[in-house]
């Protein structure tokens, strides 16, 4: 069982989620009352219950690896966990920038190598790992809890690989990925210069609405009705302690999100930290590669 979690043996059935069904209506971002305290403090001092043990809902394909990926391992607390890592051509000549990917859908799969090719081909070093309880991987389903744990530990694995320039790591995730990389952000001992995500932004309230949902109610494994489980899972009640800097990327038709990523980017403004939001073409899906190709644009000029 990993530290900082408690179990407790009330079942809930597991549901595949890529994009969230819910009440589009705007909720804040941010929710504390009385004195602000920082984000780490409040997470190591926080024990979360989950009602159920059990793995992540994502589908997966046991043994599949994508044509130019090596299968790795890397150690997160008690968990050694897969993981894809991709390198480019470039990368025999000398050592060469770095991004870790968090996948959406719960899990690791053939689209995410196709979504990644393309950053590969722009001369990255690509680390994809997959997560606690994800593609036969130790550990349980927790919801943007344990796994950004795993997404700081994938990161430090990837900087010091003797291909990759550890001082030029990005990380980028999509959809439940991108909610995994906003929290990493949070955190200053994740070795990374930027961080994004794509359709990845929630709110507390989010969980709430979930767990009314017949489709959702199964990823939320905790009471959301505590203001400390659905505040340390999401961004914008942290704001002020935002470690690196995050752009968010929502799709011009994946409306869920706008009212949150509108919310978190206001309280942005008011605390003066740097968080970003752009909108770009498409729907929860399709917003993707347009949204990488414009990550992958930053990178370059955070290279020069």
């Amino acid at each position: 069982m990993s530290r900082g979690v408690r179990w407790s043996p009330l079942g809930a059935v597991a549901l595949l989620c890529c994009r969230p069904a819910g009440d589009p209506s705007p909720a804040p971002a941010s929710t504390e009352a009385g004195p602000y305290r920082p984000f780490l403090e409040r997470k190591a001092a926080h024990l979360t219950t989950l009602r159920e043990d059990g793995p992540s809902p994502g589908r997966y394909d046991e043994g599949f690896v994508p044509e130019g990926a090596t299968v790795v391992r890397y150690r997160s607390g008690e968990h050694e966990l897969l993981a894809w890592l991709f390198l480019p051509a470039t990368a025999e000549a000398g050592p060469v920038p770095g991004l870790l990917y968090c996948h959406g859908s719960f899990s690791l799969g053939p689209k995410d190598a196709e979504a990644l090719r393309p950053l590969v081909d722009a001369g990255l070093a690509v680390l994809a790992p997959a997560l606690r309880g994800e593609n036969g991987n130790p550990g349980r389903l927790e919801l943007l809890y344990g796994e950004v744990d795993d997404a700081i530990a994938a990161a430090q694995w990837l900087a010091a690989r003797p291909e990759v320039d550890a001082e030029h790591l990005y990380a980028v995730g999509h959809s439940i990925g991108g909610g995994v990389v906003a929290m990493l952000a949070l955190h200053p001992e994740a070795p990374v210069r930027l961080t994004a995500s794509v359709g990845g932004i929630y709110v507390p309230q989010t969980f709430q609405r979930w767990s009314r949902s017949e489709a959702n109610a199964g990823l939320v494994r905790f009471d959301p009705f505590d203001p400390a489980e659905g505040t340390l899972r999401t961004l914008g009640p942290n704001l002020r302690d935002l470690a690196h800097p995050h752009h968010a990327y929502i799709g011009d038709e994946d409306t869920w999100f706008h009212p949150n990523a509108a919310a978190v980017e206001a309280d942005a403004r008011r605390f003066g930290v740097p968080f970003t939001l752009e909108r770009v073409p498409g729907d929860h899906m399709s917003c993707l590669a347009p949204a990488l190709e414009r990550f992958v644009a930053r990178i370059e000029a955070d290279l020069e």
